[in-house]
């Protein structure tokens, strides 16, 4: 084959792997809109006429439910490459399940709570609502004097993710950027309340949620800072690399270009306190607040999407439909672990599970389905059930198309040879064209590719997904080096014919 087919061929199939690690790429990253609380219904065999061994209202579940969802975690815990996970059920009056499944040893053992923070820091809002500190319909400017577009945007907006801030800014960079009154989830909107909190309060938003909910709850393995999350003994945890998960240390926000506040993600907490704080509402408030807050941070929000059946109200989401019963369910993510926290309000049932790997492509998927079959067989319905191999497949899927990115991004640098044997074929201006398309523009539209087709930012891609993001660094950077020795080669040889 002669060196000029070669290398249109060889474009060809370069440019179809680019569509093809776009493609399988899409339906992921298009997600991290609501990379900590979207909801993935994957609902199996639901009827109105579902059996649910007559426990609708009740807030027992015997033990052969309790049985089988001790064996379904079990099983999804290996199958999803889960290194530890614990969750706890329980009902207003006791815990019903309290167990940990791989490398955890106990469900004392506190983990990393991403977004379901932001229920937390709803509840301190309410609080100081029900104080006359805080008017929900109040301004933003009203409370921090110099917020951009701080007479535009009020309380409840924020706890809605109604203000209209974009999904990526922070607390350096925040302003209205889309429509107003209609749900975008972005994590400054909870920044934004945790600075609220700090100013009305007076003290740290650290300090109010210890001593407003921590303390009154007798929740001793919860935290608001890294130091006193690694006192508690946090739970190592674990970010994934091409299917291997690999330990990690969490990166607490430090400042306030931080994209996930503290008030927005970085609350830790074992899954037995997250039990007390979910019969905490199950009791109607025990003191913390009033049972008229906590139907306000339940129910009085907006629809999130015409294609996904739920709402966002205050730190918590709502579902029914196409289930027969209300859920209610935050979940959170963040680079080193995923958690997410239900209430089953009719059968009066919190559940809290923890794991601790961020795993965006394959775990997450597998997290979403594993934490929503809980509610599913405690309703008398099918879980959602990991094939054996599930894990394993999809990551060698992915891992394949990373490696032909990467195979034909080092292949015109391995290839420099055949390009010296025919660099004076052809004319000049063609020959430096291919160069500037293929090692400049393609380089280029590689290192934005999140940006330009997902409007996602390289920094997310790098937290949640760092070996795509390694691989994206590396093609780019791989492609723009042959260029550029390409570049080299064409003018010194053109000047020697010369």
């Amino acid at each position: 084959m002669s060196y000029n087919k070669f290398s249109k061929s060889f474009c060809f199939l370069f440019c179809l792997s680019v569509l093809c690690f776009l493609g399988f790429s899409f339906n992921k990253l298009n997600a991290f809109s609501y990379v900590e609380t979207n909801n993935n219904f994957v609902f199996n065999n639901i009827n109105e006429n579902s059996d649910r061994n007559n426990n609708l209202y009740r807030n027992v579940i015997n033990n052969e439910v309790l049985n089988k969802i001790d064996n379904y975690l079990s099983d999804a815990q290996k199958k999803a490459h889960f290194p530890a996970m614990s969750v706890t059920i329980v009902n207003k009056e006791s815990v019903l399940l309290s167990k940990t499944y791989g490398d955890c040893i106990s469900t004392s053992s506190p983990f990393l709570l991403g977004s379901v923070s932001k229920s937390f820091t709803a509840l301190c809002i309410m609080q100081l609502v029900e104080q006359n500190k805080l008017s929900l319909n109040a301004n933003l400017n009203q409370y921090l004097k110099n917020a951009t577009d701080g007479d535009k945007i009020t309380i409840k907006q924020l706890l809605n993710h109604t203000s209209g801030l974009g999904e990526h800014q922070n607390l350096t960079n925040y302003k209205i950027v889309t429509k107003q009154n209609e749900h975008k989830y972005a994590n400054v909107n909870y920044s934004l309340l945790g600075k609220i909190i700090e100013k009305v309060s007076g003290i740290s938003y650290e300090d109010y949620v210890t001593q407003n909910i921590f303390k009154p709850l007798k929740m001793l393995n919860s935290a608001t800072n890294y130091e006193t999350s690694i006192n508690n003994k946090l739970i190592t945890g674990y970010q994934n690399w091409f299917g291997i998960n690999i330990k990690t240390k969490p990166k607490f926000p430090n400042n306030d270009k931080a994209w996930i506040a503290t008030s927005a993600g970085y609350l830790s907490a074992s899954t037995a306190d997250l039990g007390k704080y979910l019969q905490m509402y199950l009791r109607g408030g025990e003191g913390i607040i009033s049972l008229e807050s906590i139907n306000a941070m339940f129910y009085d929000g907006v629809k999130v999407d015409s294609s996904i059946p739920y709402n966002y109200a205050m730190g918590w989401t709502n579902l029914k439909e196409p289930l027969t019963e209300t859920v209610l369910r935050h979940s959170g993510l963040v680079e080193t672990g995923m958690s997410t926290i239900y209430i089953l309000p009719e059968r009066e049932i919190g559940i809290a599970i923890a794991v601790n790997t961020n795993d965006y492509f394959v775990g997450k998927d597998l997290m979403d389905r594993t934490d929503w079959s809980l509610p599913l067989l405690i309703m008398g319905l099918e879980p959602n059930h990991i094939q054996t191999n599930e894990y394993v497949l999809h990551h060698l899927l992915y891992n394949f198309i990373y490696f032909i990115v990467f195979s034909f991004s080092v292949l015109p640098l391995c290839l420099l040879h055949l390009y010296k044997k025919k660099i004076l074929k052809g004319k000049f201006y063609l020959k430096f064209s291919f160069i500037l398309l293929f090692h400049l523009l393609l380089p280029f539209l590689i290192l934005f590719l999140p940006q330009i087709f997902f409007a996602t930012p390289l920094f997310v891609v790098c937290a949640f997904v760092p070996d795509m993001f390694t691989i994206i660094i590396l093609s780019s950077c791989l492609l723009f080096v042959g260029g550029i020795i390409k570049s080299i080669i064409l003018i010194k040889c053109t000047n020697k014919k010369i």
